[in-house]
C-alpha cells in the first residue's frame, strides 16, 4: 500500500495545479464578460503570479503519478496512461504557449488603460478558457475511466 501516498500527493498537487491555473482564467473570462477592467488587470496580475507555480507543480505532481504507479505495479505504458502523458503534455504546451501569455497580455492592457484592450478579448478569451477546461475533464475522464486498460 505504499503508493496510497504517492496517489494522494498526486491528487493534492494536480488540484493545486488546477486552482493556479484555472481559477484566475475563470475570473479573468467573468471579469472580462462584465467589461470590469480594473479587475481583470489584476486577476491577470495573479495569474501572471500564481501561473509561475504551475511547472513546478505540474512536474511533482507528475513525479508523484510517476511513484503511484511504481509502487503499485502499475504499467507505465498502459494505453490510459500513455493518453494521460499525452494530453498533460498537450495541457502544458497549450497553457505555456497560448494562454499564460494570452491572459497576462490582456491583463497589462487593462491595467495600462489601452485603447484596444476591450479588443483584444473577444471571444478568443472564451476559446482559451474552454478549451483548458476541455483539456483537463479529458485528463480526468481519462484517469477515471482508464480507457483500454
Amino acid at each position: 500500500m505504499l503508493h496510497s501516498p504517492f496517489l494522494f500527493l498526486h491528487i493534492v498537487t494536480m488540484f493545486a495545479l488546477v486552482a493556479f491555473h484555472s481559477g484566475p482564467q475563470i475570473l479573468a473570462l467573468a471579469a472580462a464578460r462584465t467589461g470590469q477592467k480594473s479587475a481583470l488587470g489584476s486577476i491577470a496580475g495573479l495569474y501572471e503570479r500564481t501561473g509561475r507555480a504551475v511547472p513546478p507543480l505540474g512536474i511533482l505532481g507528475a513525479l508523484f503519478g510517476i511513484a503511484t504507479g511504481l509502487t503499485g505495479g502499475f504499467n507505465l505504458l498502459a494505453p490510459w496512461l500513455l493518453i494521460a502523458y499525452a494530453l498533460f503534455v498537450l495541457l502544458v504546451v497549450y497553457g505555456g504557449m497560448v494562454s499564460y501569455p494570452y491572459i497576462v497580455r490582456i491583463g497589462e492592457a487593462a491595467r495600462e488603460d489601452r485603447p484596444n484592450w476591450e479588443q483584444l478579448i473577444g471571444r478568443r478569451l472564451t476559446v482559451i478558457v474552454t478549451s483548458d477546461a476541455l483539456l483537463l475533464v479529458l485528463i480526468i475522464a481519462d484517469m477515471v475511466v482508464k480507457p483500454f486498460g
